[in-house]
């Protein structure tokens, strides 16, 4: 073989893989174009000529990547992403997912096993290490320049202006600093930044002395751009503000997945918070909760899923909350049927809604925090067709978004009739994160900074 394909060949190889790994950038991730140690392939190689360990090499590294862009692409880090395999096994998966799963596993096997063959020609010679050790060099200071040019540090992702893309980084490095995030000993609750500019529930809810007030956060209540479909959606809490309710919309910023806007939310924290409370069970958080209490508030957390995810039971407790009912209670005390919405074991979040306003007349004063489930990722059920109008159904960028979008509005048809029979004082509902759908054309549709947010006070 030519030295022209030596050079050629695991080029070829080094990008595609790089492609295939980013989806043909159809796929919503925050992965980098070039991965540095893709280039390093070919040396290790001239290393190791035992065909399986060249396999177990190529498939650590391609899993690897895999791993990095699936918790990113949940707004996670990786461990703590890879923290959360166990609850996997714990949810309800249908079988075309399972079958789904094993035609991507047979697909990756596929990619690996064609990678192999096509770098067998590499030998484990003095001639050949000499050859890809100049290529390793050459190519990778080539990256690099292009990775200054275009506007990112050696390794880490630094964009300068919206028309900069994060070209190359390393995965190694990667893996470290998340290594770091995962093994930190966080410090106490009162060290962690304080939410920019205040958190939704801090703003609406830190100096109100309404009896009876509800914080609902809705899992992937994503802020869809276009203000008239945005408005379509909570059209029928909008319409209260003619029985006897002042509404108000709003937004806020978001970082990470549903923890951190819990965080956000409930600790008026960013960052570090949710996760310093699981770490320290601090006696005092000067979460909200604990300031609800001394104002003579009865606290209470519902959530329509196990309190197991993510330590959700012991977090709540942690922070002040006087009664957290999940799962558990709906579904054996209630007989609250299973929603199947998604892979989460669930009842409906509106057994939750239903039950959790009226259980807010029980307490001469009290706050109640809802966080949803049913309109998590990946989302499966029918778009409900009576309550959606032709711009609705032209606008949405997929069936699922439309599925998961009718969804949401139905829940928010079921508040708006429960606030007509049971009138609360006052009631926020905040969105944790936008939905994290697989198309760039289906995340494009909402903001990448914010999530709504819609307030109802009882005049």
């Amino acid at each position: 073989m030519n030295k022209y394909n030596k050079i050629i060949i695991p080029l070829l190889v080094i990008v595609l893989l790089n492609l295939i790994e980013h989806g043909f950038y159809l796929i919503s991730i925050e992965r980098p174009v070039f991965y540095y140690e893709y280039l390093a392939i070919p040396l290790v190689l001239t290393f190791i000529s035992n065909k399986l360990i060249r396999v177990l090499i190529i498939t650590f590294i391609v899993i690897s990547d895999a791993i990095i862009s699936l918790a990113q692409f949940y707004f996670f880090d990786t461990f703590n992403y890879i923290t959360k395999i166990p609850s996997f096994f714990k949810s309800d998966f249908s079988i075309s997912f399972w079958l789904g799963l094993l035609g991507c596993i047979i697909l990756i096997g596929l990619i690996i096993y064609t990678t192999t063959k096509l770098l067998e020609f590499i030998k484990s010679d003095e001639l050949h290490k000499m050859f890809y050790a100049k290529f390793l060099i050459i190519v990778f200071i080539c990256v690099y320049l292009i990775d200054i040019i275009s506007g990112n540090s050696f390794f880490y992702f630094r964009t300068v202006g919206n028309n900069h893309t994060n070209f190359s980084q390393s995965a190694i490095m990667h893996y470290y600093n998340d290594a770091k995030i995962f093994s930190k000993k966080y410090g106490p609750i009162t060290s962690i930044t304080n939410y920019p500019k205040n958190s939704i529930t801090y703003k609406y809810f830190y100096n109100d002395s309404a009896d009876r007030q509800i914080l609902i956060v809705l899992e992937s209540w994503g802020y869809i751009k276009d203000k008239a479909i945005r408005l379509e959606q909570m059209d029928a809490l909008l319409k209260l503000n003619v029985n006897g309710y002042k509404v108000v919309t709003d937004s806020s910023t978001f970082q990470g997945g549903t923890s951190q806007a819990e965080a956000r939310e409930l600790l008026n924290k960013s960052g570090e918070a949710y996760y310093s409370i699981i770490q320290n069970h601090p006696k005092n958080t000067n979460s909200i909760i604990e300031h609800k209490n001394k104002m003579g508030y009865y606290s209470n957390a519902f959530q329509s899923f196990s309190g197991f995810h993510s330590s959700g039971y012991w977090f709540r407790k942690s922070i002040g909350f006087k009664t957290v009912i999940d799962l558990k209670y709906f579904k054996d005390s209630l007989n609250a049927p299973v929603n199947y919405n998604n892979h989460y074991e669930a009842v409906n979040d509106e057994v939750v809604f239903d039950y959790g306003i009226k259980k807010a007349f029980s307490q001469r004063k009290s706050f109640s925090y809802i966080l949803t489930i049913n309109t998590h990722l990946p989302f499966k059920g029918n778009a409900n067709h009576k309550i959606l109008n032709s711009d609705e159904l032209e606008a949405l960028p997929s069936q699922e978004a439309l599925e998961q979008y009718s969804r949401i509005k139905e829940q928010f048809n079921f508040i708006a009739e429960l606030l007509k029979k049971y009138p609360i004082d006052k009631l926020v509902i905040v969105g944790d994160h936008p939905p994290p759908f697989l198309k760039n054309s289906e995340r494009a549709f909402y903001s990448k900074k914010y999530v709504p947010a819609i307030i109802l006070s009882k005049e």
